[in-house]
């Protein structure tokens, strides 16, 4: 008699298949190539000069394009090339660089991706307004996003939220004002309940940085205190802001 028991692995991972298949639809698979491509190109490289220029070329290549697709972009990047050993792969930094380009309807875009009904595509969002707030002129709008609401974020987001704040913005009064109300001090992530992985906006009001402000600094180029990090690969485009 045949045996019609299913495996638990065999379905877990065709579940895994049809989920990446579902993000791969999502994307726009020429840009995603070209991040691929200038990954190849770079990763590896010390010479810092080389890769600001493939970033510098990547980034006028992406400038012509409707940029909320770096935001897909990043979210599968996240989802399907990190790993343990390289939690933010090349292609996941490229699209950070590109994000220097971002205007607030861009960022706006991003915050409301933190509340994507999957679980993990709303943390890769909230990571990756967490590494735009490293460029200058975007800093605000991100802080403030956060600030504003940090209580209604996921026991695992907010968790995620502070420890990336720890190492990316050491130095500034907000991040660490965000850090210190939190009361968060160990990296612990729940994978138990529905409360532990739903997400719900408190307010998307920006009272510090209107849509104007924003876009003004992006084009003056960039009128918000310096900031340092601590992540040395971010540095070569760090400099050139």
């Amino acid at each position: 008699m045949e045996d019609n028991k299913t495996n638990p692995l065999e379905e877990f991972q065709k579940i895994l298949l049809q989920r990446h298949e579902n993000a791969a639809n999502e994307i726009n698979k020429a840009l995603y190539n070209e991040l691929l491509r200038t990954a190849e190109i770079i990763e590896g490289i010390k010479d810092n000069s080389i890769i600001k220029e493939e970033v510098d070329k990547l980034r006028e290549r992406f400038k012509y394009e409707d940029l909320n697709q770096v935001t897909d972009l990043f979210i599968y990047c996240q989802g399907f090339l990190s790993t343990n050993e390289e939690p933010l792969p090349w292609p996941s930094r490229l699209c950070i660089a590109i994000g220097k380009l971002f205007t607030y309807d861009n960022l706006h875009y991003t915050a409301g991706k933190v509340y994507s009904n999957d679980e993990i595509a709303g943390g890769s969002a909230l990571s990756f307004l967490g590494y735009l707030a490293m460029h200058e002129h975007h800093t605000t709008y991100v802080l403030n996003f956060i600030k504003e609401n940090f209580k209604g974020f996921s026991k695992n987001k907010k968790t995620e939220c502070v420890f990336q704040l720890k190492a990316t913005l050491p130095e500034n009064e907000i991040a660490q004002q965000i850090i210190k109300d939190s009361g968060i001090t160990e990296y612990e992530l729940i994978f138990s309940t529905e409360e532990d992985a739903t997400s719900t906006p408190i307010t998307f009001k920006i009272d510090n940085l209107t849509r104007e402000e924003h876009n003004r600094a992006q084009n003056q180029k960039l009128n918000v205190p310096a900031t340092k990090t601590k992540s040395p690969w971010w540095k070569f485009w760090l400099k050139n802001n």
